[in-house]
C-alpha cells in the first residue's frame, strides 16, 4: 500500500484493480483534488488498455486510506471500511459508493479504490444543509435494512468486540483531555449543554457506562458508525445514501440511529419528530425480519445513545472544519438537554 499520494502511480494502481479486473492496465493516472482530514483521498483520472474498457471500469475514482499524521492512531478502522467493501457492500443493503479494490498490507495499512459520485452528479451532505423529515425517514429504512442483516447473529464478530476501532483505537478518550473539554466549554455551543457535563471526567464516564451498556446489549447488528451529515450523499431524486465506513461495527442499533438523527437534523426539527422517526425505524425494522423491540425501552436507548455525540465538542480542525464542530456539537448538546440525558447515567 502506498505511503504517500505519490506512490499512487499508473503501476500500482494496475496491480490493484487487476486483482478484481483480470488484465486491466492503467495506461496513465492523472491526481486530481485530494481531501485530507480523518482519512486521505485523491480523486484520480484514469486511462485503460483495452482490458480494462471492456471491465467498463470509470475514467475517474478516488483513492482513501491514512495518510495522515494522525493516522497511525485509526489503522483499525481503515481495515474495517475495506471490510465493508469487501464482504458487506455486495448485499446492496445500503446506497454507498461502488467499491473496486480494498486491500490491506501486511503492516496493516489499508486502502481503497471507490466510485467517484460526481460522476452520478450526486449532492454531498454538509452539516449547513440539515436533512428534513422525509430524507431522515428514507435514511432510516436504508439503516433498518442494514441492521437487520446479521442481527444478532455470530458473524457479527468478525467486526470484532461491540464498539469497535472507536473502543480500540482509543482516539474518543484520547480527544477527551481535561485541557480540550475546558476549551470547548468556552464555545458558544457549550451553553446548549447540560451542567453535569461540565467537567470532562463526567463525559468521560458516561462515555465509559455507554460502551459498557452496548457490550451487554442483546439487540446488537452491524452499523455504519458514523452517520453524520458530512458522510452522506444525495442522489439527484433526494434518495440518501452514505459514505466513510471506517467506523463500520457491531453496536447497539441505537448508535447509528441516534447519531444520525441528532447529527443531521435541525434542533427544532428533531425535537418535534424524532419520536416519529423513531417508530418508523422500528417498524422497517421489523419489516426487515428484526424482532419486535418494546418501545419504551427503545426510547430510552435512543436517547441514551446521544453521549457519544458529545464527543464532537473537542473534535480537532484536523478532522473535521471548524463550522461543522460548532453545529454539529450544538446539535448533540441541545439533544443531552431535550433527553435529560444526565438521569440515564451514574455521573457522581
Amino acid at each position: 500500500m502506498p505511503e504517500t499520494l505519490e506512490g499512487i502511480t499508473a503501476d500500482w494502481l494496475t496491480r490493484a484493480l487487476s486483482i478484481n479486473y483480470p488484465g486491466t492496465e492503467v495506461i496513465s493516472a492523472t491526481p486530481g483534488s485530494s481531501v485530507r482530514a480523518t482519512g486521505t483521498k485523491l480523486r484520480l483520472l484514469l486511462d485503460y488498455n483495452d482490458a480494462g474498457h471492456a471491465h467498463r471500469l470509470p475514467p475517474t475514482m478516488w483513492f482513501k486510506s491514512g495518510l495522515e499524521p494522525h493516522s497511525d492512531h485509526v489503522r483499525s478502522s481503515h481495515e474495517r471500511e475495506g471490510l465493508f467493501y469487501s464482504e458487506i457492500a455486495p448485499h446492496g443493503l445500503i446506497n454507498a459508493p461502488k467499491g473496486y479494490f480494498a486491500e490491506v498490507d501486511d503492516r496493516g495499512f489499508a486502502g481503497q479504490l471507490i466510485e467517484d459520485l460526481l460522476a452520478r452528479n450526486a449532492r454531498f451532505g454538509s452539516e449547513a444543509r440539515p436533512v428534513g423529515t422525509d430524507a431522515a425517514a428514507q435514511t432510516l429504512t436504508m439503516l433498518a435494512r442494514l441492521h437487520a442483516f446479521r442481527w444478532q447473529s455470530r458473524e457479527l464478530e468478525s467486526l470484532g468486540a461491540p464498539g469497535g476501532s472507536l473502543i480500540t483505537d482509543g482516539i474518543v478518550l484520547r480527544l477527551l483531555t481535561a485541557e480540550s473539554w475546558d476549551e470547548s466549554m468556552g464555545r458558544p455551543a457549550a451553553a446548549e449543554l447540560p451542567s453535569a457535563f461540565d467537567s470532562v471526567e463526567a463525559v468521560r464516564s458516561g462515555m465509559q457506562q455507554l460502551w459498557d451498556y452496548d457490550r451487554q446489549s442483546n439487540e446488537r447488528c452491524i452499523v455504519h458508525g458514523d452517520a453524520h451529515p458530512n458522510n452522506m450523499f444525495f442522489e439527484q431524486d433526494g434518495s440518501p445514501g452514505f459514505l466513510d465506513f471506517q467506523r463500520l461495527m457491531q453496536c447497539d442499533w441505537a448508535h447509528d440511529v441516534n447519531y444520525f438523527l441528532v447529527s443531521c437534523m435541525d434542533i427544532d426539527d428533531a425535537a418535534a419528530n424524532e419520536g416519529d422517526l423513531l417508530e418508523h425505524y422500528l417498524n422497517a425494522l421489523e419489516e426487515h425480519g428484526a424482532p419486535v423491540l418494546e418501545r419504551d425501552a427503545a426510547w430510552e436507548n435512543y436517547r441514551r445513545h446521544t453521549m457519544y455525540g458529545l464527543v464532537w465538542n473537542v473534535v480537532p480542525t484536523a478532522m473535521q472544519t471548524e463550522r461543522a464542530v460548532d453545529i454539529i456539537s450544538r446539535r448533540f448538546n441541545a439533544a443531552a438537554r431535550r433527553h435529560e440525558l444526565a438521569g440515564l447515567f451514574d455521573l457522581a
